[in-house]
């Protein structure tokens, strides 16, 4: 009996040392590509308004350490409209990158549709994110995994194409990491720029 309470101490200690021997479970990245996932999830349970999937513009991401156990505060915004704020979303998660709680921010007004064709806009945004959680191994790019503050997303013009660009901006450089899909979400290219 001695015995395995000892073993089942010794084993819960090692676990809780392992937790987080370097700080949080995600990156500043990661909680804005989960906060795609969420977004998607809300509107399936009829949580939040639908418009944020093809009206998804931006995405912010701070860090709340000292809110346990919210560590990550995301807010989600919708495209500008004509008047007024545009619909917003936040939402918490703990340093896991675990949903904690959601909250709409009241006063909020659609923007107008940016007419994505082939995926929507969270489908696109969460595309772009994954370039930057697939390439951290690259010191320029990992400045945005750890750093990421802002991303947007717009249409612009890249080779007389029409494209989608996601745009990361990370507290750790002053330089910007623009992200270039198709308008079905396929990956054409990314640079980081001064």
């Amino acid at each position: 009996m001695k015995k395995m309470i000892l073993i089942a101490g010794a084993f819960l200690t090692s676990t809780l040392v392992w937790a987080h021997p370097a700080g949080p479970g995600v990156t500043n990245a990661k909680a804005v590509e989960l906060s795609a996932h969420r977004i998607d999830r809300l509107v399936a349970l009829g949580k939040i308004d639908a418009s944020f999937l093809k009206n998804l513009a931006k995405i912010e991401v701070s860090i709340t350490p000292d809110q346990a156990p919210v560590f990550y505060k995301v807010k989600v915004s919708q495209t500008q409209p004509l008047q007024g704020m545009p619909m917003q979303v936040d939402i918490s998660f703990d340093d896991d990158g675990k949903p904690l709680a959601f909250q709409i921010i009241a006063g909020g007004v659609a923007g107008p549709d940016p007419g994505w064709i082939d995926k929507n806009a969270d489908t696109l945004a969460e595309n772009c994110l994954h370039y930057i959680l697939e390439n951290n191994a690259d010191a320029k790019i990992a400045l945005f995994d750890k750093g990421l503050s802002t991303f947007s997303l717009s249409k612009g013009i890249l080779n007389g194409e029409t494209v989608s660009r996601g745009q990361a901006i990370s507290m750790l450089t002053t330089e910007r990491l623009n992200i270039y899909l198709k308008l079905d979400g396929t990956f054409i290219s990314a640079e980081v720029i001064p």
